[in-house]
C-alpha cells in the first residue's frame, strides 16, 4: 500500500494540502473562571493521555461547493498505546456503501493498516513505526492517531472559558483557544510543510485556527473540535470521547503484515 496505491481519485482531495488565503476564526465570548482555562485544558489532556476512551471523529473539508468527510471510529488505550480504529472517506451526506474504508491496529509501537476495499485488489496489511508516521494535511493526524489530536489541543494558547454546555447528555465546560503554526504543522511531512509554512507564518496572529474543548465536571474531555478556516476553504475535525476508563483488550497484530517506510504512506485516509 505505497503512496501511489492508496491515493484516491477525488479531485477536491488535493485541497487538503493547499496553500492558504486569509480568513477569521470564530472567537469565544465566555468569561474566564477562577481556574486558568489553559491549565484546565492541559490538565484534562494529561488525564486523557493516561486513560482509555471510545473515539468517534469526523474530519470535514468544504471547498467551492465540494464537501467531504472522513469518519474515524474505534476504542483506544492512550496510556498503553494500543487500540483499533476504522476510517472511511466519502462525500458528506453520501451513501455509506460508497465510502472508502481503512482498518487500523495500534500495538507495541507499530501501526498496522489495510484498505479492505482497495480497487486494485491489494487488501493486505501494512505496518509502519508509530513514531515515524507523518501528517500530510491540515487537521489530520498521522494514520489517524488520536493522541496526536490531544497534543495539538495541549498547544492551544489564549484559552478562554465559553461557558457550561451539554455534550451527548454530559454537562461540560466549553473552552476555546487558538492554534499557531507550530500546532498545525506538528509532524507534517517535509514536502507538505514546505508548501504551508511560509503562508501560515505570514498570517501570524491572524492565523484562523482554533481549538474548542469540552471538559466534564470530572475533568474528562468529552469533545474536541479543531478548525482552520481560510475563506471558503474550511478544515474541521470533531472528536467525541466516551466510555472513559473502560478496559481495552489488547488488539492482535495482523500476521504477515508488510513493513513499509513511514514516508511511503500517503493519501487522505491515512492523514
Amino acid at each position: 500500500m505505497r503512496r501511489s496505491a492508496i491515493l484516491i481519485s477525488i479531485s477536491a482531495i488535493a485541497v487538503f494540502g493547499s496553500a492558504c488565503s486569509s480568513g477569521k476564526a470564530a472567537e469565544g465570548k465566555g468569561q474566564v473562571s477562577s481556574t486558568d482555562p489553559g491549565s484546565a485544558v492541559r490538565a484534562a489532556v494529561g488525564a486523557a493521555e493516561k486513560s482509555t476512551a471510545r473515539i468517534d471523529e469526523e474530519i470535514r473539508l468544504t471547498n467551492e461547493g465540494k464537501d467531504f468527510t472522513i469518519a474515524v471510529k474505534g476504542i483506544f488505550d492512550m496510556k498503553a498505546d494500543k487500540g483499533r480504529l476504522t476510517a472511511s472517506l466519502g462525500q458528506t451526506g453520501g451513501p455509506a456503501e460508497r465510502a472508502v474504508p481503512l482498518d487500523e491496529v495500534f500495538s507495541d509501537g507499530t501501526i498496522y493498516f489495510r484498505m479492505p476495499g482497495e480497487r486494485n485488489g491489494d487488501t493486505g496489511w501494512r505496518s509502519t513505526p508509530r513514531d515515524k508516521a507523518e501528517v500530510h494535511s491540515l487537521m489530520r493526524a498521522p494514520l489517524n492517531d488520536p493522541e496526536h489530536v490531544l497534543r495539538q489541543v495541549a498547544m492551544a494558547h489564549d484559552v478562554t472559558e465559553v461557558g457550561q454546555e451539554k455534550v451527548n447528555g454530559t454537562s461540560a465546560v466549553h473552552y476555546r483557544g487558538k492554534l499557531d503554526r507550530k500546532a498545525l504543522l506538528l509532524r507534517m511531512a517535509q514536502d507538505r510543510r514546505a508548501k504551508l509554512e511560509t503562508p501560515l507564518e505570514q498570517l501570524g496572529a491572524r492565523l484562523p485556527a482554533f481549538a474548542d474543548v469540552w471538559v466534564s465536571k470530572g475533568g474528562q474531555i468529552v469533545r474536541i473540535r479543531l478548525g482552520c478556516h481560510f475563506g471558503e476553504v474550511k478544515f474541521t475535525a470533531t472528536v467525541n470521547l466516551t466510555d472513559h476508563g473502560k478496559p481495552v483488550a489488547a488488539p492482535v497484530p495482523p500476521k504477515d503484515a508488510q513493513a513499509v517506510a513511514a514516508d511511503s504512506v500517503g493519501g487522505p485516509l491515512t492523514g
